[in-house]
């Protein structure tokens, strides 16, 4: 019971009893009045009668008869009789005690004593007989029961307007101590919301302030805590001149793409950037000059390729530079190296005599899977020969990929037409990997889709690309969305499934609002759904993400984030959003065990994501020496292929 219901309750009951007192006091008076009244009129009566019998002659019993009945027939009394010196009934006149709109239960509860009042009858000095008289209790009963009833109608309607007013006036003065409820729950999101609107009770406004002072505190240390940890991971990932990855992270995030499972068959672009002669400008110009032209390079390099969202951007040594666009045919990949060729050479150096021969830029793209340590020995052998070419230029190479696959050489139009028959067809095919608690628990399974291309299915990495140039995303995943619905419906799947949405599906108003009435109209698939989303939405999102994260999340559906950890702002927005999940990307997750850095890293993002009551997840488990040291670190499941793989829905 709410502390205000609670109260109401009892000063309900203190104001029932005080009416009820009032009401039972006020009868009780009415009934005393009237109770000496019966008496007073009987005895008045009595006295009366007694002297007009006095002065009839005696034995005239007629006349005084007629006497009594003349009185007795007004209805007041109940017994008038008249008995001679020895007892003996001269007249009687009596009613019976018949009450036939009062109740008998109210007669017998307020009882009404009616005496029976005497007086001696003399003529002259002799006793002439004994006069009694009794009044009937009737109208006294009607009056108290008129009484009664108006009485109870008027403390009821004032018993019940007191109850609304004192509920009213309780909800108006504990409304801060509900705010104050809402703010304490803020807080455990590490939302640190501050009322502005204080109580006007001393007492509340003080609880209140104070709570504002905590909220204030509190508010700096979390983000203190999010800035330490955000610096530290700069300094674990950053190279610290430029900004940009250092070379142990970028062949971390490039190993992610190229051994996942799931993303490198989509292949993708390597770019290495080398400036010749730096040693020589260092000695001459001094080292400020050169440390501004490396920071001036990496600002013009990782600009440019802004345009395409995957890709990612390196210094792997003092004077060379690396950036990978995933999904990148050869024809992008020349795009990509002209742009980032134009945007470094435009720097005034590579105007100068010093510069006009330094820079060599070298670009090998591949479709299917490739190896790693081939790639890049690919991209470095391309290199050597732009150098050797001279003068500043760029080349881009196909590196030849046996496993590639044959839809891989397929025309623009041929991808765009495949892609909207099967959309149309709903032609799509589910499979679900499980994510499991370190208890082998199942927490739910995330959707992949497949294509059916030239007889052979084809991951999403390998037609996502296409979906995305055709701007097929909403149509896309509305197909998927509806094909999912179907399945755990007609095949009464109970387990939780997650579903992945893009970013540009839920930003775009016509499929959001679809998304969202349908989402509605299926309530009880709806507790059984988490829609996840790419980190990178939350920086493509902005403000806009957690009002859609919680319109979706009030149908019963849950929320996750993904491939989180990527990019360095998207820490300081956790507080605020409303998430069940964090899911860290899988280049944190490879080999953790011997890397000091991500250790440190996941363990303070598994007490942030605590704090908040979020689950932290990994991607891509693949062997048992990770998964048994991501628990030590306080992450609580994960999914990969050392867990689970995909399996037809």
């Amino acid at each position: 019971m709410t502390l205000l219901r609670e109260l109401a309750a009892y000063l309900t009951i203190l104001l029932f009893m005080l009416f009820g007192g009032s009401l039972v006091m006020s009868i009780n008076d009415s009934r005393s009045y009237l109770q000496q009244q019966l008496e007073s009129h009987a005895q008045d009566t009595a006295t009366s009668l007694g002297l007009s019998i006095a002065a009839t002659e005696a034995g005239n019993i007629a006349t005084v008869d007629s006497m009594i009945d003349a009185i007795f027939d007004r209805g007041y009394y109940r017994i008038i009789r008249f008995t001679d010196p020895e007892g003996e009934v001269l007249v009687n006149s009596e009613h019976d005690l018949v009450l036939d709109d009062v109740p008998s239960w109210f007669v017998s509860l307020v009882a009404l004593n009616a005496p029976e009042v005497s007086t001696e009858v003399n003529r002259g000095w002799n006793l002439a007989g004994t006069l009694y008289v009794s009044s009937h209790p009737g109208y006294a009963y009607r009056s108290l029961w008129n009484k009664t009833l108006h009485s109870t109608w008027l403390f009821g309607c004032g018993l019940l307007l007191a109850i609304i007013g004192l509920n009213i006036l309780l909800r108006i003065t504990l409304r801060p101590l509900k705010r104050l409820e809402q703010q304490a729950d803020a807080i455990c999101q590490k939302r640190f919301d501050v009322q502005t609107r204080l109580p006007r009770s001393r007492d509340l406004r003080r609880v209140v302030e104070a709570m504002n002072r905590m909220v204030s505190k509190l508010e700096v240390l979390f983000n203190e805590k999010v800035i330490l940890t955000e610096e530290l991971r700069r300094q674990s990932v950053k190279d610290p001149l430029t900004g940009i990855l250092n070379r142990r992270a970028f062949d971390d995030r490039l190993s992610s793409e190229l051994v996942s499972k799931e993303r490198g068959e989509s292949g993708g672009s390597l770019l290495l950037l080398q400036i010749s002669g730096l040693d020589d400008y260092n000695r001459q110009y001094g080292r400020t000059q050169a440390d501004r032209l490396l920071v001036d390079m990496a600002r013009n390099l990782c600009k440019p390729i802004q345009r395409w969202q995957e890709s990612f951007a390196g210094r792997r040594n003092g004077s060379e530079f690396s950036v990978f666009v995933p999904a990148c045919d050869l024809e992008q990949a020349r795009q990509v190296a002209e742009v980032c060729f134009r945007s470094i050479v435009s720097l005034p150096f590579f105007s100068s005599d010093e510069g006009e021969k330094s820079l060599h830029l070298a670009m090998v793209t591949h479709l299917g899977r490739i190896d790693q340590e081939e790639l890049l020995h690919q991209a470095d052998q391309l290199l050597r020969s732009v150098q050797h070419n001279g003068g500043n230029n760029w080349q881009v190479r196909e590196v030849d990929v046996q496993d590639g696959q044959p839809y891989s050489q397929w025309s623009e139009g041929h991808w765009q037409e495949s892609l909207r028959q099967v959309l149309k067809a709903q032609e799509v095919e589910l499979f679900a990997q499980p994510v499991l608690d370190f208890k082998g628990n199942l927490l739910f399974r995330e959707v992949f889709t497949r294509l059916r291309l030239l007889g052979e299915l084809a991951s999403a990495e390998a037609f996502l690309p296409m979906v995305e140039r055709f701007d097929l995303y909403a149509d896309f995943d509305k197909v998927v969305v509806e094909v999912l619905l179907v399945k755990m419906r007609t095949k009464h799947l109970d387990e939780r499934y997650c579903l992945n949405l893009s970013p540009r599906s839920l930003l775009n108003k016509e499929f959001y609002d679809w998304f969202l009435s349908t989402l509605r109209a299926v309530p009880d698939l709806c507790s059984r759904l988490v829609l996840e989303i790419p980190e990178r939405t939350l920086l493509l999102a902005g403000d806009r993400l957690s009002g859609i994260i919680n319109e979706l999340m009030a149908t019963g559906c849950r929320f996750s984030v993904d491939h989180f950890g990527i990019a360095s702002r998207t820490l300081s927005c956790l507080h605020l959003l409303n998430l069940d999940y964090i899911k860290v990307d899988g280049s944190f997750v490879r080999g953790i065990a011997e890397n000091k850095g991500n250790r440190f890293y996941i363990r303070t993002l598994a007490m942030l994501a605590s704090s908040r009551d979020i689950q932290l997840l990994a991607q891509d488990v693949e062997d048992e020496k990770d998964w048994l040291q991501l628990k030590d670190l306080g992450v609580q499941g994960g999914q990969g292929f050392y867990l689970g793989h995909p399996e037809r829905l």
